[in-house]
Order: structure tokens, then sequence, then C-alpha cells
């Protein structure tokens, strides 16, 4: 009786291996291996993080470099990702296959700062996004467009030279790299706000968009780790400064819109041509448009370009002086 036990218990048990063996290969074959791109050895937990350094996409491209890999496969955090670092695949992912690759991940920073991911960053793809995005290209990027934009740029260029041919002795040394962004930063916020960037330490415009650009910036790990985001977000402290961020963006804007509808917005000097809000308003009461552009939409299209290059390191330069030098 036991042998007799034992037989069907071996019996059982090579059955059981052999239909384990049936469903791996039947399963095998009709779902083939994928062919993954190479990776880099990586480390648990936080996979490939520990290579990334203060400057990414170098550190990405050496990595591409050393591996002889235009396709790298990298594990951040618990977020899968590939980096191309080929032209030709570069066009082949988002150009041939732009549908399948034109959404963006909805980090925190942008579901709050972007007031719902509505800018065309942080868009999903779909009507709004190609609404959003024909705005942009028409009525900011367009050639004409650009062009009306030449007179801006001169202009600032000019202040800046007149007050730096003035107020700096010869053997002074210059930061050129300060005077650059803060002509760049005067340069985008006459397009986009028909007013020169807030320099001063105490202005809330300024204040804000700096903050919103370290937000936008930083390191996060929700975004590196989506499961663990509800929980470190909360005890960090990260969603708290999202949400007065936002609440003082929202402020911002509803008073420089307010201006342009109002009519209270006092334009420079020699500007004639409308700017980004105003282009915004009127596109908004257009009745063509596929998605209607709310408020909200509104505001995170504006701020676009000013959050682009906000930060300042430092103020030395008298921003009256140099409308005086202008002159």
């Amino acid at each position: 009786m036991e042998m007799e036990l034992n037989l069907v218990s071996y019996v059982s048990i090579a059955l059981f291996v052999l239909s384990g063996a049936y469903v791996y290969r039947t399963t095998r074959s009709r779902s083939p291996r994928q062919r993954l791109p190479p990776a880099p050895p990586g480390w648990p937990v936080i996979g490939h993080l520990h290579l990334l350094t203060d400057m990414p996409h170098h550190a990405l491209a050496e990595l591409a470099k050393t591996m002889r890999a235009p396709l790298l496969r990298l594990r951040l955090g618990s977020v899968p990702a590939v980096v191309i670092s080929k032209p030709d695949l570069a066009r082949a992912a988002l150009t041939s296959n732009d549908a399948a690759m034109a959404s963006r991940p909805h980090l925190l920073s942008g579901q709050f700062l972007s007031f719902g991911c509505s800018d065309v960053t942080f868009a999903p793809a779909g009507p709004y996004h190609r609404m959003a995005r024909r705005v942009v290209v028409s009525e900011l990027l367009s050639a004409r467009r650009v062009a009306t934009y030449g007179s801006v740029r001169g202009k600032e260029l000019r202040r800046l030279l007149a007050h730096l041919t003035k107020n700096t002795a010869p053997d002074t040394p210059v930061d050129l790299s300060e005077c650059f962004l803060n002509l760049a930063n005067d340069v985008l916020c006459r397009v986009a706000f028909g007013r020169r960037f807030p320099h001063g330490k105490d202005d809330k415009l300024a204040a804000v968009l700096a903050e919103a650009q370290d937000l936008f910036a930083g390191f996060t790990v929700g975004d590196f780790f989506p499961e663990l985001e509800p929980f470190a977000s909360t005890v960090t402290g990260l969603r708290r400064r999202l949400k007065s961020c936002l609440a003082d963006l929202r402020e911002v804007c509803d008073d420089i819109v307010e201006e342009h509808v109002s009519g209270k917005h006092q334009r420079l000097p020699g500007d004639r041509d409308e700017d980004f809000v105003d282009v915004l308003l009127r596109v908004q009461k257009s009745p063509d448009l596929e998605v209607p552009l709310t408020d909200d939409n509104l505001k995170a299209l504006v701020l676009v370009r000013p959050l682009i290059l906000s930060r300042s390191p430092g103020e030395k330069y008298d921003r009256a002086a140099m409308d005086r030098d202008m002159h």
C-alpha cells in the first residue's frame, strides 16, 4: 500500500513538472522575448540614480560614449528610462513615432505649478495639447512674431551696453554670465508680460518665479519612486511648498491678467505690439478653438517663457540707472 502511494506521488509530481514545462514553452512561444537596449550595472532599489550628476545630460552622454551604445536602458529608482544619443534614432522616436511618445510623466511639480499639467511641457497628448502647441508655435514662435521681438532685444541690449559703458571702469571685472542672464530675463518678461523682469529682492514676481524654478528643478523622491510620493512629499514638506507656490503664482498671474483686461497695463516706451498675455486673451475669445482655453490654462501657457530663465544669482546693477543711461 505504501509503495502504491509513493508511485502515485511520483507520477503526480512528474505530471505537474511536465504541465509547468508545457505552459512555460507555449507562453514563451506566443510572447517572444523582448530585445531590450543594453544597460549599465545598477544598484538595488535606486537602479542607476547613482550615475546622475548635477549635469545629468553630460553624465548620460559620457555613459553612452563609454558603452558605445546609442540606445541605453536605465532604471531611475523604479522608473524605467531610455537614453537616445544618436540623431537618426532620436528622429525615429520623436518624429516617426511621435504619437506614441508625445505624453510626459505627470510629475508632482507639474501638477501643481503648471495648473494641472496644462502647459505644453506636461500636458498629455490629445486635443488640448494640439491646440496649446499650435497657439504657442503660431503666436509666440512664428517667424513674424520672432521678427517683432527683434526691436525688444535690440532695446534691451543697448540699455545694458549703455549702462556698462558709463558705470564700468577699464580694469574692473564684469560678470558677463549675470549680465546675459539679466538680459534674457528682461527680454522674456517683456515678450510675455509687457514689462521687464523685476530684479529687486522684494518683488513678488521675481520671488515666486525663482521658487517655482527651484521646485521644478529639484530632486524629489516621488519623481523616481511614484509609489512613495504621497508619503514622501508630505513628510519632506514638498507638497506644502508646492501649494504655497501655486497660490502665489495664481495671485501674481491674476494681477497681470487683470491689468491687461482692464486696460490698466502700461506698456514700456516704444512697445506697440501685443505681448503674449494679450495674444492668449485674444485667442481665448476665439470661437474656433477645438478645446476651450480656461483661465488656468492661460496662466500655465503664459508662464512657459519666464520660467525658463528666472533665477538671477544676485543684482549688481541699478535698473533705474540703466534706464537713465539709455537716454
